[in-house]
């Protein structure tokens, strides 16, 4: 089940809520990435990819980075769909780039 909504608190402000939620099919992916020694991985890179098992191809959907704990998450995800992860730790360089625009 699923149901969002948005909250704006004011100065000294108690705020008490009822959440209903509603059916909702779509699914979640959370994990964990430990190292070879079985020791937590943070800022490991992970890539989602939609997997097209016809085509033997994948189209990159998502990626983050896991956390101080290892843990990465994904979603919503579509159910009945097949989604490859990718997992890079050490191998990636990441770098910022500044795009200006007129």
């Amino acid at each position: 089940m699923y149901t969002k909504f948005f909250v704006q608190p004011g100065e000294n402000e108690w705020i008490k809520t009822e959440v209903t939620l509603k059916p909702d099919s779509r699914s979640a992916l959370h994990g964990t990435v430990t190292g070879p020694d079985g020791r937590l991985v943070c800022d490991a890179l992970v890539m989602l990819f939609l997997a097209d098992k016809a085509a033997d191809a994948v189209k990159f959907t998502a990626c983050t980075f896991t956390d101080d704990s290892g843990q990465f998450a994904f979603g919503p995800l579509d159910p009945g769909r097949v989604y490859a992860v990718k997992v890079f730790r050490n191998s990636v360089k990441v770098r910022e780039l500044e795009i200006v625009t007129d």
